[in-house]
C-alpha cells in the first residue's frame, strides 16, 4: 500500500507566506526630518535682485563720478594752461635787465602787476586766484596780482598730464589756509623764455573748489541713489518675488496634502512654463500613485482571499488516504497561484466500500472553495444515504442546484470501489474521463453526465449514466482534473490528453504511487518552471498483482 504524497509547499502556497511575511514583518521607515526654511524663494530673489541692482547702480554712478570730475578737471587744467602759456609770451622779464634803472623798473613792476590785476579781475578769469611772477630761480618773487608773495601751497603735488607737457606747464595740486578754511587749488608753472633762456616763471593759481564740490555732489547723488534704489526697489523686488513664486508655493500646499494621504489631489498651477509641466507631472505622478496604491490594496485582498481559500482548501484535503485490502491508492495536489475549486476525496462506505471523488468547481478563490466545501458536504453526507451512485449524485445535484450561484457550477468524477468483488462503479457530472490502465493499454472511461448544479431534475437524471467494471490485477483507475492536461508551458502549450495517456502507458506494472510520480514529472518537465494557471488534482486506484477476486 503506498503513502500518499505529503504535502510539501507548492509554488503557489510559498507566494502567499512570502507576501504575508513581506506585507506583516517590520519595516526599517527612515523619516527624514524637513529642512529648516531660512529665507522662501521669493525672499532669496529679492535680495538677489537688490544687490545686483545696487552694485550695477553703484557702478553706473562710479562710472558717472569718473566721468564728470574728469571733464571738470580736463576743463580747469586748460583753463589754467592757456593762462600760463598767455601770460608767460606777454611777460618782459624786466627783472634780468642790467641796463635797466631801478627806477623805471619799479614802474614796469608796478604796470605789471596791474596787468596781472587785470587779467584776474577778467570775467573770462573766473576761478583764478592768484598770478606770481618769480625769477629764474623761482625763488625771487617779483609781482603778483593779490599779494601773492604770501601764498604757500600744503600738500603740494605735482601731477601729470599730456596736455600739460606738450605745452610745458608744470601741474601741481595742494591747498591754501585762508580764513582758517582749506581751499583746494591748482597751480599752473610756465617758464618765461628768451630764446631758450629761462628768465623767469609764471604761477597762475586756481580754485578747484569746483572739483571738491562736483565730487560731494556726485557721492551725494549716487548715496542717494542707492538708497532710493535699496527702499524703493528691495520692496518691489520682493513684491514681485512674491508675485512669480506663487507657484512654488502653490506646489508646496499640493506636496503637503498628497503627502498627508490625499493621492485624488491635483495641482491647480497652470502656467505656460517650467513650472506649469512641473505641476502637470506632479497631478500625473498622483495619479499613477493613486492607482498604485488602488492595485496595491486589490493585491493585499486577493492576498487575503487567497490565503483563506488555501486554509478551506487544505482542510477539506484528506491527511492520509485509507488503507484498501488488495489495492493501493497515490495521490497528487498542486494548487494554482490563484487558488481553484479542485478536490478529491475518498469516502469509506458501509459493507467496506470506498467512494473516490475527484471535482472541479467552476469558480476562484473563496466563492470557489465555498461552493467546493459545499459540495464536499453534501457528497459525504449522500454517501452515508444512498446505496447507488446514481441517487447519490442526484441527491448532491439536486441541493447544489438550489443554493448555486448563477452561471457556477461542479465537474465531478465519482467512482464507487467494492474491494472484495473488485468491482468499480464510475459516474461523471461533466468531468474528464476517467482512465483505466491495462498493461500498455489505457481507455477512457465515459459514462454520460452533465455537470453539478446546471438542472435540478429531469434533465440531470436522464443524461446520468454509470459505467461498472472489474479491475485485474495491476490495473489501475486515474482520477484528475482539467489541471493536468491543460498544464502550460512558458509558450502557454497545453500538456494534452495524448501526453497524459502516453506517459500512462510507459507505468506498465509500476505501483501507484510510481504512476503519480512519473507524471509529475512529465509534467514539471513541460512546464518549465511556469506557474500552474489551474489546480492539478489526481487520483489512482491500483489492484495490486498478487490480489484474488
Amino acid at each position: 500500500m503506498s503513502v500518499p504524497v505529503s504535502g510539501s509547499p507548492s509554488p503557489g502556497q510559498r507566494h502567499l507566506a512570502a507576501s504575508r511575511q513581506a506585507r506583516f514583518s517590520p519595516r526599517n521607515k527612515f523619516r527624514e526630518r524637513p529642512p529648516k526654511q531660512i529665507l522662501p524663494i521669493a525672499a532669496k530673489y529679492s535680495i538677489v535682485t537688490a544687490v545686483l541692482l545696487i552694485t550695477f547702480l553703484v557702478w553706473v554712478g562710479r562710472a558717472s563720478y569718473d566721468l564728470s570730475v574728469d571733464a571738470t578737471t580736463q576743463q580747469i587744467d586748460r583753463s589754467g594752461i592757456q593762462m600760463a602759456l598767455l601770460l608767460a609770451v606777454s611777460t618782459e622779464p624786466f627783472w634780468e635787465d642790467t641796463d635797466l634803472p631801478d627806477a623805471e623798473k619799479l614802474v614796469a613792476q608796478k604796470n605789471l602787476e596791474n596787468r596781472l590785476r587785470s587779467f584776474v579781475a577778467d570775467p573770462g578769469s573766473k576761478g583764478v586766484l592768484d598770478v606770481l611772477v618769480l625769477d629764474a630761480s623761482g625763488n625771487r618773487f617779483i609781482a603778483s596780482a593779490q599779494e601773492g608773495d604770501k601764498i604757500r601751497l600744503q600738500s603740494e603735488r605735482t601731477i601729470a598730464v599730456d596736455l600739460a607737457r606738450e605745452s610745458g606747464v608744470v601741474i601741481r595740486t595742494g591747498t591754501i589756509a585762508s580764513g582758517g578754511v582749506s581751499q583746494p587749488v591748482r597751480s599752473y608753472q610756465r617758464s618765461i623764455l628768451d630764446g631758450d633762456t629761462v628768465r623767469g616763471t609764471i604761477r597762475v593759481f586756481l580754485s578747484a573748489a569746483g572739483i571738491e564740490r562736483l565730487e560731494k555732489d556726485l557721492s551725494s547723488t549716487t548715496i542717494g541713489t542707492v538708497l532710493a534704489a535699496l527702499f524703493v526697489g528691495l520692496p518691489l523686488a520682493l513684491f514681485v518675488g512674491f508675485f512669480l513664486t506663487r507657484p512654488v508655493r502653490a506646489l508646496k500646499q499640493d506636496m503637503a496634502m498628497v503627502a498627508h494621504g490625499d493621492l485624488s489631489h491635483q495641482s491647480q498651477v497652470r502656467t505656460s512654463d517650467e513650472l506649469g509641466m512641473l505641476a502637470h507631472a506632479f497631478n500625473r505622478m498622483t495619479q499613477n500613485l493613486s492607482e498604485a496604491q488602488e492595485r496595491e490594496v486589490e493585491r493585499q485582498a486577493l492576498e487575503r482571499e487567497l490565503s483563506i481559500a488555501n486554509r478551506i482548501q487544505s482542510a477539506l484535503l484528506p491527511e492520509k488516504l485509507p488503507e484498501i485490502a488488495g489495492f493501493e491508492m497515490a495521490c497528487h495536489y498542486l494548487p494554482a497561484k490563484e487558488v481553484g475549486g479542485d478536490y478529491y476525496d475518498v469516502i469509506p462506505l458501509s459493507g467496506g466500500r470506498f467512494g473516490m471523488v475527484v471535482a472541479d468547481v467552476s469558480g476562484k478563490g473563496i466563492p470557489g472553495s465555498l461552493v467546493m466545501t459545499m459540495t464536499r458536504g453534501l457528497v459525504r453526507m449522500a454517501a452515508r444515504t444512498q446505496s447507488g451512485v446514481n441517487d447519490l449524485l442526484t441527491i448532491v445535484n439536486e441541493s447544489l442546484s438550489r443554493d448555486m450561484t448563477r452561471g457556477m457550477f461542479v465537474t465531478l468524477a465519482y467512482a464507487e470501489l467494492d474491494p472484495a468483488l473488485a468491482q468499480i462503479s464510475v459516474a461523471r457530472a461533466g468531468h474528464n474521463p476517467p482512465l483505466l490502465v491495462q498493461g500498455d493499454q489505457v481507455g477512457a472511461l465515459q459514462p454520460d453526465g452533465i455537470a453539478l448544479g446546471i438542472d435540478p431534475g429531469d434533465l440531470f437524471c436522464s443524461n446520468l449514466k454509470v459505467q461498472r467494471l472489474e479491475l485485474s490485477p495491476g490495473d489501475a483507475l486515474i482520477l484528475y482534473t482539467d489541471g493536468v492536461i491543460e498544464a502550460m508551458d512558458p509558450q502557454e502549450n497545453e500538456y494534452t490528453t495524448a501526453r497524459f495517456v502516453e506517459v500512462l502507458r510507459g507505468t506498465s506494472g509500476s505501483s501507484a504511487q510510481s504512476i503519480v510520480d512519473a507524471v509529475v514529472e512529465d509534467l514539471r518537465r513541460h512546464v518549465k518552471g511556469a506557474e500552474p494557471s489551474d489546480d492539478v488534482s489526481m487520483l489512482v486506484i491500483r489492484r495490486l498483482q498478487d490480489s484474488r477476486s
